[in-house]
């Protein structure tokens, strides 16, 4: 499993693009997330010609501290995971920030 190190401020966005294979049926999901980290699918390229393409994804992290995210590609339907991408996510607090509600 390879692993991508990210470091970014409270509440900054940070991409990860992650290759996929359309016509496979497999897509990527987040195994094991944590509730100060959103996590969310912004976009697939490459599906309309179902050949090499990428999915997207925005990473918040809404607290500071090192968290871990495990991205596993799969197809719904099997339990077989296709490949899989660690990502260490360190987020640290801006000096006089305060976090809005």
């Amino acid at each position: 499993m390879s692993t991508q190190r990210l470091a970014s401020n409270v509440g900054q966005i940070c991409r990860i693009a992650l290759p996929s294979y359309p016509g496979s049926g497999a897509t990527w999901y987040v195994d094991g997330g944590n509730g100060a980290v959103r996590v969310r699918l912004e976009e697939t390229r490459g599906a309309e010609a179902r050949r090499d393409g990428s999915q997207v994804f925005s990473v918040i992290g809404e607290a500071a501290g090192d968290y871990e995210l495990r991205f596993v590609l799969k197809r719904a339907w099997e339990r077989e995971v296709r490949n899989s991408r660690r990502v260490v996510l360190q987020v640290r607090s801006i000096a006089g920030q305060t976090r809005a509600n």
